[in-house]
């Protein structure tokens, strides 16, 4: 889907993770089920059937909340914000030029030599990417991809949203800050390439080099070395011998030699190792942004998106470990579900897996999805519930932690905490709810689910 309907998508997601209200009733949902039922084929593919139920979803809502009209009118992208990356990278090449000019043309240059190492360590760790982690946000590129996020998104609205919205759409909102960074960084070397013609156009500009520690031979290699390829390009030579000695600038012998070749050498450097390789990583860059803008990545196949199915759900398959549930939980346990995964949901019970029989589990109806119901009292052991986990693999299990009758005996506090935390290690990356079945708030419960399952 493209990246318009999957900000609607999420906008809707979010918004149906919390409570029913009079923005978004319970009446509201099941009309955009049936609605987009009625608009699409029974074989339409799974992100066409969100994107249309969500783009209904949105006519109904905008009206009701100005938050939510701002973000659907708000452009995802401004072309004026390249354009903006490339003039301040342009005004900020010509004003250091400016900054750091002199009697005379410096060609140890530490703004010019310092822009070229820069830009060669960056290529560098570009190329490294492969072979290194992913390392956590942070720098220029994750605080400017921070700042598009923000840009992009609208106020006042769910922080739902936002998350979900940093998530899905990190590899897009990176491919434009990479695209905006690189622009600004070939235009820096522009203005500092403009700069420099037009200090050599107007003025009479001389070229020499300063060094206390440096012989001239070793700053003749130093510069043979680190030109290279313009005066490859070029066809120049690098003066030799008394006359490159004769550069030397001191207090008593200022610069003397023409500017001309060298200015002409350090533009043909600039060219090459900055402006022609920047542009083509913001092309690609460009071409990146606009690939995920047009196929937004986002995981339609997520169970979080099951209830919003226009079509037969997968069924679950619940398995209570060790003792039947009470007829109270049992309901509870429905009610959630169909408050987690939709009304309409099919339902299956097993018979209670007695202890010990963990490595033989009965198996579940072919496509079902099993949901292991637990006493959280019960103290979760690799041994035990975890080769049962291990064994339901194949079905994509979600643990359902009754802690009704812990909460009786110990209450609510730290020890709550702490077992929770250990059946969540337990569980480790699979869905876990922890709830007191025989008294819950089914809408709670069935959002505390839904957060389970997208996490």
């Amino acid at each position: 889907m493209t990246e318009d309907q999957a900000r609607a998508v999420l906008l809707l997601q979010a918004l149906e993770s919390q409570p029913a209200s009079a923005l978004w009733t319970a009446e509201d949902r099941d009309w955009a089920t049936r609605a987009a039922a009625q608009d699409l084929p029974a074989d339409a593919p799974r992100e066409h059937r969100l994107a249309e139920r969500a783009r209904l979803a949105m006519q109904r809502l905008a009206p009701r909340d100005r938050g939510i009209q701002r973000l659907l009118d708000t452009p995802a992208w401004r072309p004026t914000w390249a354009v903006a990356a490339g003039a301040l990278g342009l005004l900020a090449g010509l004003a250091s030029d400016a900054l750091v000019a002199g009697d005379y043309f410096n060609l140890l240059s530490p703004l010019f030599w310092g822009l070229l190492g820069w830009n060669i360590l960056l290529y560098g760790w570009l190329a490294a990417g492969p072979l290194r982690r992913a390392a956590p946000g942070g720098g220029l590129r994750a605080q400017l991809g921070r700042w598009l996020r923000r840009a992009t998104g609208a106020a006042g609205l769910p922080a739902a949203f936002a998350a979900r919205w940093a998530q899905a759409g990190a590899p897009l909102h990176a491919a434009r800050a990479a695209l905006l960074l690189h622009l600004a960084a070939g235009a820096l070397a522009l203005g500092l390439i403009a700069g420099l013609g037009l200090r050599g156009l107007v003025f009479d500009y001389r070229a020499g080099w300063a060094s206390t520690l440096l012989t001239p031979d070793t700053v003749r290699q130093v510069l043979a070395w680190g030109l290279q390829p313009a005066l490859a390009l070029s066809g120049g030579m690098l003066p030799a011998g008394d006359a490159f000695a004769a550069l030397r600038v001191t207090p008593a012998t200022p610069a003397s030699a023409s500017a001309a070749p060298w200015i002409g050498w350090m533009v043909l450097q600039l060219l090459c190792v900055v402006v022609l390789p920047r542009a083509l990583l913001a092309a690609q860059a460009y071409r990146r942004a606009a690939a995920l803008a047009r196929g937004f990545p986002i995981d339609t196949t997520a169970p979080a998106f099951d209830r919003w199915l226009l079509q037969p759900q997968r069924a679950l398959w619940v398995l209570p470990h060790g003792a039947p549930p009470s007829s109270a939980a049992a309901a509870g346990l429905r009610a959630m579900l169909a408050a987690g995964f939709g009304a309409g949901v099919p339902v299956q019970w097993a018979e209670p897996l007695p202890w010990g029989d963990e490595d033989q589990p009965p198996d579940p109806p072919p496509g079902a999805r099993a949901v292991l119901l637990v006493d959280l009292a019960a103290t979760p052991e690799a041994e035990v519930q975890g080769r049962l986990l291990q064994a339901l693999a194949a079905a994509d299990p979600l643990v359902v932690a009754d802690h009704g009758g812990f909460v009786r005996r110990f209450g609510h506090g730290e020890r709550l905490g702490q077992r929770e935390a250990a059946w969540r290690a337990l569980v480790g990356a699979r869905p876990f709810v922890s709830v007191a079945l025989d008294a819950p708030d089914a809408a709670a419960a069935g959002r505390a689910l839904q957060r389970a399952l997208e996490s």
